[in-house]
């Protein structure tokens, strides 16, 4: 959603279904009257005002085209955009800015009223306007300054070592998120240096900040933490300690470090029940892929699973973005086995501490991490009692056959020799379970697919369960209806949540079940 300066105006994007395919649609504030307009389709695309309020300009899809909305006399005005690119729309102050992206090349970034090519970037994640007449391009690790009307460039911010999350801009200060050795972290730059930085905490326990945005000329964040809810912010309280809700519940969430096999240093961070000691039933998470951090955020499925006497782990494992660059190379393309051994040393590291064992713990994770847990639980035997995943690609010698199975190619391996390929063979989770042959003690599996998922094929779980039951494992496939791999329905969140929780308790032993019967 995207309001309009005035107020008057919400523009959104729905989709009825989960599949990520929306429309564009706006709400009228005054009358609560919303006009669908069904023939401008949209796939999370940004959506800017003229600063008039009057009008909406984004980039629609299929075929790609700019559009801009006259919402005050219900008028839809189109042009024709770069064909042979990917186009995104961003605004700066008073300046309209169009982002064109084209496989294997920068991303070009040019007024849209002029023409003006204002440079070139790795990528290109957001776009602010700061002081009168300068730019701020946030460029996925880098921040940049321009001057809009001659793209001269007035500064340049980069660290290897953090990996922003977001940016914003209020007066001539900027404020970033960031990732920094595993640590969420607050960073306040002015003319391109760094004048303060801070980790963030809810009382002392481990806490994200998962955006910002500026207001009335003051700075706010989202703050959350696995069992705290997302809440507001203002920077200047968080500063002062003052802005900081008090932890839900009687848990906390700690950070742990345990050796991988080569001597690197992994976190994990671990949600438990104030107080608890010795092993206790244990979620273990990962994500590793694509440079993503997996952040300690709040997710419903954990104060649930912790009020009931369980922990709930999530390792930060190479291949992912938590600790730079260098970290996310580690775990990238060949060396992807090296992201899957991570796992398998901090689920070591859990039992080695005492916080929990073999037979009490349970190994979860979706999309990318999915695979890793995977792989993870079939190529190390006994160290979990189960695994769970969702919406995953489980079969890695097939990935063209998922919808954007061809941009992951270069994320898990490489395809383009027999070593490469004998490699991916080695770690795809479906060949792991073919060679297993029939076998006591193996893990159980519980596969959850979305029902309208636009990314992943269901069928690698349906394989994978199949080949586990021919070994003599215990193997579930559910699909969860009307879900799929972006934003869902609460009810459709709760179902999947409670599928999990329920086949994590049934794993190890609980008698609770989270959904009213075991999985």
């Amino acid at each position: 959603m995207a309001p309009a300066p005035d107020g008057r105006y919400i523009a959104l994007q729905l989709a009825e279904r989960a599949d990520e395919d929306g429309v564009l649609a706006v709400l009228d504030t005054t009358s609560g009257n919303l006009r669908r307009y069904n023939g401008i389709r949209c796939r999370y695309e940004p959506m800017q005002w003229t600063p008039d309020a009057r009008s909406l300009v984004v980039v629609a899809r299929s075929p790609q085209r700019l559009v801009q909305l006259d919402v005050v006399h219900d008028e839809v005005t189109v042009e024709q955009v770069a064909g042979d690119a990917r186009c995104r729309l961003f605004s700066a102050g008073i300046h309209m800015l169009l982002a064109e992206s084209r496989a294997g090349q920068p991303t070009r970034l040019i007024r849209l009223d002029n023409g003006t090519y204002l440079g070139s970037f790795r990528s290109i994640t957001g776009v602010f306007g700061i002081h009168d007449s300068d730019v701020l391009v946030h460029g996925g690790n880098a921040l940049h300054v321009l001057d809009a009307h001659s793209g001269v460039q007035r500064w340049r911010w980069a660290d290897p070592a953090v990996r922003l999350t977001a940016v914003t801009v209020t007066g001539d200060t900027v404020h970033a998120s960031a990732v920094r050795a595993g640590t969420s972290v607050i960073l306040r730059l002015a003319h391109g240096t760094v004048i303060d930085e801070w980790s963030v905490s809810i009382n002392g326990s481990v806490a994200s900040i998962t955006d910002l945005g500026a207001d009335g000329g003051r700075t706010y964040a989202v703050l959350e933490a696995p069992a705290v809810p997302p809440h507001v912010v203002a920077i200047d309280e968080h500063i002062s300690g003052g802005g900081a809700a008090a932890v839900a519940g009687d848990f906390e969430t700690m950070r742990h470090e345990f050796a991988a096999d080569d001597g690197a240093t992994l976190t994990v961070v671990v949600t438990s029940p104030k107080g608890l000691t010795g092993p206790a039933p244990t979620i273990l998470t990962c994500y590793g892929g694509f440079g993503v951090p997996d952040l300690p955020v709040f997710e419903p499925t954990i104060p649930a699973w912790v009020e009931s006497g369980g922990r709930y782990a999530t390792a930060h494992i190479r291949g992912g973005g938590e600790h730079g660059e260098q970290w996310r190379r580690a775990g990238y393309g060949a060396r992807k086995r090296r992201g899957i051994d991570d796992l398998a040393d901090a689920a070591r590291g859990l039992v080695g501490a005492d916080f929990t064992n073999s037979e009490l713990l349970v190994l979860a994770g979706a999309s990318h991490g999915g695979t890793v847990v995977a792989s993870c639980a079939l190529g190390c035997r006994g160290i979990c009692a189960g695994f769970a995943t969702t919406a995953a690609p489980l079969d890695l010698l097939s990935l063209d056959k998922h919808p954007l199975g061809r941009i992951w190619l270069d994320e898990f391996g490489d395809t383009s020799s027999p070593e490469g390929m004998q490699e991916l063979r080695a770690i795809s989770p479906l060949h792991r379970a073919q060679m297993i042959g029939p076998a006591h003690g193996l893990p159980r599996f519980l596969g959850i697919v979305l029902g309208e998922d636009s990314r992943v094929n269901p069928d690698d779980s349906y394989a994978l369960a199949s080949a586990l039951r021919e070994a003599g494992a215990e193997a579930l496939v559910w699909e969860a209806p009307h879900a799929g791999h972006g934003h869902n329905h609460l009810d459709s969140l709760h179902s999947m949540g409670s599928m999990l929780l329920s086949f994590a308790a049934h794993t190890t032993g609980r008698t609770r079940s989270f959904e009213g019967r075991d999985a």
